[in-house]
């Protein structure tokens, strides 16, 4: 039997919750001495906006009333809990293993909590350009890599990058190839990109749905005036909005 207590929490859009987020980490660190709360570790991913959270408490000294602050911050914040004692060994390792200990920000032991969350949010803003206002539209978008060639429908695109929902995304730093299919023009824009981000199916059902299964990717490099027409797209939503 493992002999630390874990609480997982998953922390959806954690940008718009990073002053909550940080007031309970610090609280959390204040109201326990260190051989009770053993460790705090913050796990997510780049251009994520899910949070992934592991509080470990001696597994001899927990007690049930531990929680109550953890479920205050949870209905606070959105959040969803997982009490991993309660899993089955397997499905402990299972849940580990492919959602949040995969990702690739990891602040682990001993760190300050406000520099490690700054430097998510950091991350989390300017990864795939999320400092570029983002648009829930659908577009078919065609990508071909050296791994596959698919064509799926995004509703999650800015100036900067893209986010293409699909069950078999690409490995990060793939480059790849993009037609995206816009209303009222004639002709694909293509672009070259990177994947930036990915999250696999299991990674998906982790997050209870959260984040879909998919890939980001951050545009490149536009061929022609590809970035022109993509503008001028943005300003039609604009407008119709």
């Amino acid at each position: 039997m493992d002999k630390d207590y874990e609480i997982a929490l998953i922390v959806p859009y954690v940008s718009q919750k990073i002053q909550t987020v940080e007031t309970f980490l610090q609280n959390t660190r204040k109201a326990y001495k260190p051989s009770v709360l053993k460790a705090i570790n913050l796990y997510c991913w780049s251009s994520s906006d899910s949070l992934g959270i592991i509080l470990s408490f001696d597994f001899v000294t927990f007690l049930p009333r531990y929680f109550n602050p953890i479920k205050s911050f949870v209905a606070k914040a959105g959040a969803k809990i997982y009490e991993l004692m309660a899993f089955g060994e397997n499905e402990r390792k299972e849940f580990k293993s492919k959602f949040i200990l995969t990702s690739d920000l990891k602040f682990i032991g001993d760190f300050d909590i406000s520099f490690a969350l700054n430097n998510i949010l950091r991350r989390t803003t300017t990864t795939m350009g999320r400092k570029h206002p983002r648009y829930n539209t659908s577009i078919k978008v065609t990508f071909k890599s050296q791994e596959q060639f698919s064509q799926e429908y995004t509703k999650d695109i800015s100036k900067g990058g893209i986010f293409i929902a699909t069950e078999r995304p690409l490995p990060l730093n793939s480059m790849v190839e993009l037609q995206l299919s816009l209303p009222n023009l004639s002709r694909d824009v293509k672009i070259i990109g990177e994947v930036v981000h990915n999250v696999s199916p299991e990674q998906s059902r982790g997050t209870g749905g959260n984040k879909a299964a998919g890939m980001g990717i951050q545009f490149i490099e536009f061929e022609g005036d590809g970035q022109k027409a993509l503008e001028v797209y943005f300003k039609s939503l604009n407008k119709g909005s």
